[in-house]
C-alpha cells in the first residue's frame, strides 16, 4: 500500500513538472538603456534676436509649437530663433543660445531641460526692470509651476502658473513682486515638462542700462564657487561687482567669502562675516575688494543653506552693460560650439589638470594641455568651433566676452545627464511553447 502510495505521488509529481514545463514561460531578463534627452532653447523675446548655436549642423531641431512635426537637421549649426523656442534633439554635446538687442545688451545661456526646482538670484521689481520669466513648456500635457519671489522685505505669497502643452509663457517679474530692488526667485515644477529662464532687462527712462540671463541654480548649498568674474572686459573697462546672497530656510544664517585669484587666495576684509536673515534677499557691494589683475572665482561658506549670484557692471568705451554669475556644477567632460567668439575661460578647482580639443574653420584639430593650482584662465584662439574640455579631476568653469553689442557671461557645465530606462528583452516562448 505504501509502494502504490508512493509511485502515485511520483507520477503525479512528473505530470505537474511537464504541464509547467509546456506551459508559456516569462522572461525576466531586462537590459539597460542610456540616452540623452531633448533640450529646450528660448528665443528673442520683446525684439532681442536669439541664436542657437548646435555643436554640428547635423543636430536635429523642431520648433516647440509643433509637435506633431518631425525633428530635422538643423543644416547650419548657427541656427537664428525667429520662430519661437525650439526642441534640440538629446546629444552629448551643450547648445548654447546667444541673444542680443542690437548695441545695448548682449546674454547668453545653455539650453537645457529643468529639474523640480530652479533658483534665480538676479533680478529687480523697481521702476527701471523689464525682466521676464520665460517658461517653456516641452511636453505633450499641460504643466503646473509654482513661483515664488523672495525680495528684501522676505518671501511673497506662491503663484500657481500654468503652462500649456507645447508653448511658451512669459511672466513679468515686476509683476511678482512690485518695486523691490532685490529678487531671488524659486520655480517649482510641480508637474510637466518645464525649461525656465530669467531675462533680467532695464531701462531708465529712454537710456538702457543693460541686460543678461540670471543663470539658475538647481540646489542650495553650503559652499559655493562662482568662477569666471572679470577684472577686464576690454581694452579700458570699469566693472563694478555686488554679490548677492540668502539664505533659504527659516534660520538665519551667516557667510564667508574667498577670494581665489590667479594673484592669491585670501579672504578680504569686510566680508568675512556676513550675517543673513532668513528668506531676505542681501547684497553686499564689492567695489572696495582688491580682486587681482586677472580673471577670479569666489568660494562662499555659510552656515546655513543658501543661494548667491554675483551682479557685474561693465562700462568699456560705447557699451553700457551687466552680467549676472551664479554657481556651477564641477564636471568633468563638457562640449560646445563656440563658433568664432574669443572669450576668456576660467577653471576652478584644487588641482586643474584638464585637456583642450577643439577644431578651427577648416576643420583642422588642435589640443593643449592645462595645469594649475586652484585657477587657470586660458582664452579661446581666434576662429575655434567645437571645444571638448576633459578634466582629470572635478572642476568649475565660466567664459566671458564683450563685443559691440554688450558683455556676456556663461558658467560651463553639461547641459544634460544620461537618463537610464530598463527595456525587457521578449521571450519567445511567450507566445511559442517550449517543446
Amino acid at each position: 500500500m505504501k509502494e502504490t502510495r508512493a509511485s502515485f505521488a511520483l507520477l503525479i509529481f512528473i505530470i505537474i513538472a511537464h504541464i509547467a514545463h509546456l506551459l508559456p514561460q516569462s522572461s525576466s531578463n531586462s537590459v539597460v538603456t542610456q540616452s540623452y534627452p531633448a533640450t529646450a532653447c528660448p528665443a528673442g523675446v520683446s525684439g532681442a534676436k536669439a541664436t542657437a548655436l548646435l555643436a554640428t549642423k547635423n543636430i536635429e531641431i523642431r520648433n516647440i509649437n509643433q509637435p506633431s512635426a518631425e525633428l530635422k537637421k538643423n543644416g547650419s549649426g548657427s541656427y537664428p530663433l525667429n520662430r519661437g523656442a525650439i526642441l534640440v534633439a538629446g546629444n552629448p554635446a551643450n547648445t548654447n543660445v546667444i541673444m542680443t538687442r542690437s548695441g545695448k545688451w548682449s546674454s547668453a545661456a545653455t539650453c537645457t531641460i529643468s529639474g523640480p526646482i530652479n533658483w534665480f538670484v538676479g533680478g529687480t521689481a523697481n521702476v527701471t526692470s523689464q525682466s521676464k520669466l520665460i517658461m517653456i513648456n516641452s511636453g505633450l500635457s499641460d504643466a503646473l509651476i509654482d513661483l515664488t519671489a523672495y525680495s528684501e522685505s522676505g518671501a511673497s505669497q506662491s503663484l500657481p502658473v500654468t503652462v500649456k502643452a507645447s508653448s511658451e509663457k512669459v511672466v513679468r517679474i515686476d509683476s511678482l513682486s512690485p518695486g523691490s530692488e532685490r529678487i531671488v526667485l524659486k520655480v517649482e515644477t510641480r508637474s510637466g515638462r518645464i525649461t525656465s529662464y530669467l531675462l533680467d532687462e532695464r531701462v531708465r527712462g529712454l537710456s538702457n542700462i543693460g541686460g543678461d540671463f540670471v543663470p539658475a541654480m538647481s540646489e542650495a548649498g553650503k559652499e559655493l564657487v562662482i568662477a569666471g568674474l572679470a577684472v577686464k572686459l576690454g581694452s579700458s573697462s570699469s566693472i563694478k561687482h555686488t554679490l548677492r546672497l540668502m539664505s533659504v530656510g527659516e534660520v538665519d544664517a551667516s557667510a564667508s567669502v574667498e577670494i581665489i585669484s590667479p594673484d592669491g587666495v585670501y579672504v578680504p576684509v569686510g566680508i568675512g562675516e556676513i550675517s543673513l536673515n532668513a528668506r531676505e534677499v542681501t547684497d553686499i557691494d564689492l567695489s572696495s575688494v582688491d580682486f587681482g589683475s586677472k580673471a577670479f572665482a569666489l568660494k562662499i561658506s555659510a552656515t546655513e543653506e543658501i543661494v548667491a549670484s554675483v551682479l557685474s557692471e561693465v562700462k568699456s568705451g560705447s557699451v553700457s552693460d551687466f552680467t549676472w554669475s551664479a554657481p556651477s556644477q564641477s564636471f568633468n567632460t563638457v562640449s560646445f560650439n563656440i563658433y568664432g567668439l574669443e572669450p576668456v575661460i576660467s577653471f576652478v578647482g584644487e588641482k586643474v589638470v584638464l585637456s583642450i580639443v577643439w577644431r578651427d574653420r577648416q576643420g583642422k584639430s588642435n589640443s593643449e594641455l592645462i595645469r594649475g593650482d586652484e585657477i587657470v584662465n586660458w582664452r579661446v584662439p581666434p576662429n575655434a568651433r567645437l571645444l571638448t574640455i576633459s578634466s582629470a579631476t572635478p572642476v568649475v568653469a565660466a567664459m566671458s566676452w564683450i563685443s559691440g553689442d554688450g558683455v556676456a557671461r556663461l558658467g560651463i557645465a553639461p547641459s544634460t545627464n544620461l537618463e537610464s530606462a530598463t527595456k525587457p528583452i521578449a521571450d519567445i516562448a511567450v507566445i511559442q511553447p517550449r517543446g
